[in-house]
C-alpha cells in the first residue's frame, strides 16, 4: 500500500513539474511592450504588412520541462498578441495537448480511435472569440518517423485580416 501511495505522489509531483512554467503573459491581447526581453534576445519581424512576429524556444521561458524543444511564435497586430503558435517536432508526449487543456482551458477531448490507429488528430474549439486549434501529425509511408504537434490560439477578430493580407501578397508575387 505504501508503495502505491508513494508512486502516486511521485507521479503527481512529476506531472505538476512537466508544465510548471509561467506562460501567463503568452495570451491573446497581451501588449507588445510586455515582451521587451524577448525582443532583445530574438528577432522581431514583420511577415505580413502590419503584423509583427517573434519566435522563441520554450526553454527561454521554462526550465527543463515536458515542453522542451517547443517553439513559440507570437503574432502582433496593433501592438497586441493576436495569434500564438506552439510547435514541437521532437517530443511525442502530447505535451501541447496537455498545455492547451491545463493552461489555456481549451477543453479538448482525445479521440482514442484516432490515437490507437496512429491517425492524425485535429481538434478545434472556439471560446469567447478565441479559436483553439490542435494537431498531432505522424508521418506514414516515406514520412514514417516524422512527427509534428501544434497548438494554435487565434483571436477570431483578426483571422480574416491576416488571411486577406496573405492573399494580397500572393496575388502580387
Amino acid at each position: 500500500m505504501k508503495k502505491i501511495i508513494l508512486t502516486l505522489l511521485f507521479s503527481i509531483l512529476i506531472s505538476s513539474k512537466t508544465l510548471a512554467c509561467d506562460l501567463g503573459k503568452y495570451t491573446i491581447g497581451k501588449e507588445l511592450s510586455s515582451f521587451e526581453e524577448e525582443k532583445k534576445a530574438f528577432f522581431l519581424t514583420e511577415p505580413l504588412k502590419n503584423i509583427k512576429s517573434i519566435t522563441l524556444p520554450i526553454e527561454y521561458i521554462c526550465e527543463s520541462s515536458e515542453l522542451d524543444a517547443t517553439l513559440i511564435s507570437l503574432f502582433f497586430m496593433d501592438d497586441k498578441v493576436i495569434r500564438i503558435i506552439f510547435q514541437n517536432q521532437l517530443a511525442q508526449n502530447r505535451s501541447l495537448f496537455k498545455l492547451a487543456n491545463k493552461n489555456y482551458k481549451a477543453g479538448f477531448r482525445k479521440n482514442e480511435r484516432l490515437i490507437n490507429n496512429n491517425e492524425p488528430e485535429q481538434y478545434g474549439v472556439e471560446k469567447n472569440g478565441i479559436y483553439y486549434l490542435y494537431g498531432n501529425f505522424r508521418g506514414i509511408n516515406e514520412n514514417t518517423g516524422n512527427f509534428l504537434e501544434m497548438l494554435e490560439i487565434v483571436d477570431k477578430r483578426f483571422e480574416d485580416v491576416a488571411t486577406e493580407e496573405a492573399i494580397i501578397i500572393e496575388e502580387n508575387d
